[in-house]
């Protein structure tokens, strides 16, 4: 089934007197919410103890759980050092996924640098090939790696690139982060049809199947003409986008991905809307197809 919950804890979290990890699932049960996203971002650094106990809570309590790797990470270098090292944030990235008692971790894919973009982009694929081959050698094939939609216009990510990435693998499927797609298409997802290329590009380009379980990111960002600026939160009334339209298509195409918020300190509270409005169209008429 469809999965909403935040990335990150919150606002909220803190308000309601949680400070840990390992509180997050009694917070998820108090919020209606499903899912929690563990971020990485900036080196994973958590001991074997504490990933285990985290998981045996959101075991216990029917939850999901998954992992974003550090954000450093970047498949188009041409230095074998930094290629290597970011063989090992991923897989150490897994290793606590593992840990966790999850089985999706996220990534943003790389940076063209100096580099020509089909250039990058080719060094990129080349090393992630590399990247998966050791990944089925080592038997990691439990998990879903999730490659991300990236919201600055000079990172390698944006939606065809995506495409490609996953069609190196079995195991890779989409991160759609569709704040970051707005920014980078400078305010390009307003309607239901706009939301309706983006998934017909993806089931298109890699099936119904990984589309079926894709992983979202969604929040409102402000962009500027290089892209993604910061997030924000769903109170955002001038940049977008809007979830409505998705939350309908979701529905229509019948796809059960997992939802994370990535709001501005509101994840839970925009991911309870979230699950809402995905909800109330399950059996609404559909304003945006009259």
């Amino acid at each position: 089934m469809i999965k909403f919950g935040p990335s990150g804890t919150d606002d909220a979290f803190l308000a309601h007197g949680y400070s840990h990890t390992v509180e997050v699932p009694r917070f998820l049960k108090e919020c209606g919410l499903d899912i929690f996203e563990y971020s990485f971002g900036r080196g994973v650094r958590i001991s074997e103890e504490t990933a285990r106990k985290i998981g045996k809570e959101f075991a216990e309590n029917d939850l999901g759980i998954s992992v974003h790797a550090p954000y450093f990470i970047n498949f188009a270098t041409d230095d074998p050092q930094k290629r290597e090292a970011t063989f090992g944030y991923l897989f150490s990235s897994l290793d606590a996924l593992r840990l966790f008692g999850g089985n999706r971790v996220v990534f943003h894919p790389g940076s063209p640098l100096k580099y020509d973009r089909r250039d990058a982009m080719n060094r990129l694929l080349n090393a992630f090939e590399r990247f998966m081959d050791i990944f089925y050698a080592e038997k990691y094939d439990w998990a879903l790696v999730a490659a991300e939609t990236m919201g600055k216009i000079n990172q390698l990510g944006d939606l065809d690139e995506i495409i490609e990435i996953c069609r190196i693998a079995e195991n890779v499927i989409p991160c759609v982060d569709f704040g970051h797609l707005n920014a980078r298409t400078q305010g390009g997802l307003k309607s239901y049809d706009d939301y309706k290329r983006v998934l017909d590009l993806l089931i298109d380009g890699v099936g119904e199947e990984k589309v079926k379980k894709m992983h979202i990111h969604f929040s409102k960002i402000e962009y500027g003409k290089g892209g993604e600026i910061r997030h924000l939160t769903f109170e955002d009334n001038v940049y977008g986008p809007e979830f409505e339209p998705l939350a309908i298509l979701l529905s229509e195409y019948k796809l059960e991905p997992w939802v994370l918020s990535e709001s501005a300190g509101t994840q839970s509270l925009d991911a309870k809307t979230m699950k809402n409005l995905y909800f109330k169209h399950l059996s609404d008429d559909n304003k945006y197809l009259q």
